[in-house]
């Protein structure tokens, strides 16, 4: 599986399960049956499955993929978008796992209750996504400030702020036992910073044409904005700290 071609995918594939799933893994056994949804290229898939093997993995995902050298028999990949249902039929996960996805959906609830629906009696639920209202940036700049806007407006009808919210929309899908905790990714050395400098510049590059077809800014606004980034990227006092928060939930008992 290649990532060339899109940041963001590139940028998912260096995710694994001991980076993302930390909190999750060690609610795992051997022999059991897991569910990862919107596992995208598979970089977390491969590491949650050695943990439950024998059991089965199930990566979905609208293109799910495996990273370049991983065995094939140990995950099944399934193709379908979670918005319109979950392909299984009821209880047939002991363990469903969820990273970055519920962020890029309108309605996170409607499949947090697909997933009670496949999940069984007493299965675990994992769920790990990004809070877009909780950072720190240094040095800011209006330019810098003004790419935050654009890229929120490129995400309207999705949930970038879910992170707060995974523990509440477990209690609402029917789980118990929930608990939530938060962590800060942060990015405070030359080569961090440069990595996530360069890949905010290439997000505002690779959506140029969206960003102007939908009126959100003009192309020499994203130049400036894309430049803007290229900078913060070599600034060697930049610092930038963000949260993601984890959640794990469990069907009840039968």
């Amino acid at each position: 599986m290649t990532t060339t071609g899109d940041p963001r995918r590139v940028n998912y594939a260096k995710r694994t399960a001991d980076t993302q799933a930390a909190f999750f893994t060690r609610h795992l056994r051997p022999g059991i049956s897991l569910l990862d949804l919107g596992c995208g290229p598979g970089s977390i898939t491969v590491g949650l499955a050695e943990r439950v093997h024998p059991g089965s993995t199930t990566g979905f995902d609208l293109h799910p993929a495996l990273p370049e050298g991983a065995d094939p028999d140990a995950v099944t990949l399934v193709e379908g978008d979670v918005t319109k249902g979950l392909p299984f039929e009821d209880d047939s996960f002991d363990a469903v796992f969820s990273s970055a996805m519920l962020q890029h959906l309108p309605d996170p609830l409607a499949v947090l209750h697909e997933v009670r629906r496949v999940a069984r009696p007493g299965a675990v639920v994992g769920l790990v996504d990004a809070d877009w209202d909780g950072q720190l940036l240094y040095p800011t700049n209006p330019l810098l400030e003004a790419s935050f806007e654009v890229m929120r407006r490129l995400r309207a009808g999705t949930s970038p702020s879910v992170g707060k919210q995974l523990r509440s929309l477990l209690v609402q899908a029917g789980f118990v036992e929930t608990e939530s905790y938060a962590r800060v990714v942060h990015h405070g050395t030359p080569e961090e910073v440069a990595g996530v400098g360069t890949f905010t510049a290439s997000l505002m590059s690779g959506q140029r044409d969206q960003i102007i077809e939908q009126n959100i800014a003009t192309g020499a606004e994203v130049d400036e904005m894309e430049h803007a980034w290229q900078l913060w990227s070599a600034d060697p006092g930049a610092f930038l700290a963000r949260f993601w928060i984890e959640a794990v939930g469990w069907a009840p008992e039968a």
